[in-house]
């Protein structure tokens, strides 16, 4: 590559408001010196983690968004992470890249063992003639944006601290799927969705919004293994629309998770359940019209 880049690395599950303040500097120091801006993302956490705010390919659509001249992926594993930081700075970053600043977190390391950390990566880049941009965390009632800290909130279903973290809803994608249309029996048909497995999804039931493309629509889901029929272990978003008439389209939909109203419950008979999912579609209609 012969023009200069300014690159940022990173896992980015998430994207949340610290990822893309990253990911701006990035932007505007590129622009600035008219070089190429570069994200180099992690396919997923090298670390197993209970659940990903965001698939590989969700993550891959909001960075794109955000108008980055290029992206490079790090498939996980790969040969890359286990090369050393010598090589992966060397053969990567200048020679492939042509980087003239790399703009990164304060907790920073790549390489195997993670040995190219803060302290290595400014001594390299120094005698590189690179420069290196450390940028602190950003903060939220006095502690550091994280991942972790966002994935915590999500799974005790505190969506509206975690959506100021995101800086956006938290949301999952799926492709809707029939079963044996037991929504439909009870008189509040659904859309199920069949979503990736690494997903984190939060047990319980929500007011949602729902789309397709440009159309959103109100509605509740609930996420669950749904126990009063002993479906199983397997835990399958299931979106009831309000007052939606028609067939939903079997194509990519998105599901935006606004508040926890209850936690899952496993019902005695099937018309005590159908009395309670009445009462949590009464809830979501009067949130909704309250809300506009």
């Amino acid at each position: 590559m012969t023009t200069k880049s300014i690159i940022t690395i990173g896992t980015f599950d998430g994207l949340h408001k610290g990822h893309r303040f990253l990911i701006s500097k990035t932007l505007f120091g590129a622009k600035k010196n008219n070089f190429k801006s570069i994200v180099i993302v992690l396919e997923k956490p090298v670390r197993k983690v209970n659940g990903l705010l965001t698939t590989f390919e969700e993550k891959l659509e909001a960075i794109k968004s955000l108008g980055m001249d290029e992206i490079f992926v790090i498939e996980v594993p790969s040969e890359v992470l286990l090369c050393t930081p010598d090589e992966f700075f060397d053969e990567f970053l200048r020679d492939t890249l042509n980087v003239s600043e790399i703009i990164c977190g304060s907790t920073f390391a790549f390489g195997k063992n993670r040995e190219g950390d803060i302290s290595w990566l400014e001594r390299k880049a120094k005698n590189s003639n690179v420069k290196v941009n450390i940028i602190k965390p950003l903060k939220h009632a006095s502690k550091k944006i994280s991942s972790s800290q966002i994935r915590m909130l999500i799974e005790k279903g505190d969506l509206k601290k975690a959506e100021k973290l995101l800086g956006g809803k938290y949301y999952f994608t799926g492709m809707p799927f029939k079963e044996n249309g037991m929504g439909k029996q009870l008189g509040c048909p659904t859309v199920n969705l069949q979503v990736d497995s690494g997903k984190l999804l939060p047990k319980g039931v929500f007011l949602s919004l729902v789309s397709q493309g440009e159309r959103i629509y109100p509605s509740i889901t609930n996420i669950g293994a749904r126990v009063t029929f002993n479906r199983g272990n397997s835990i399958i978003p299931e979106t009831h629309i309000l007052d939606f008439q028609g067939v939903w389209k079997k194509s990519k939909t998105k599901v935006a998770l606004l508040k926890k109203i209850r936690n899952e419950k496993n019902f005695a008979t099937v018309e005590l359940l159908k009395a309670q999912v009445f009462k949590d579609i009464l809830m979501a209609s009067k949130f909704f019209n309250k809300d506009g």
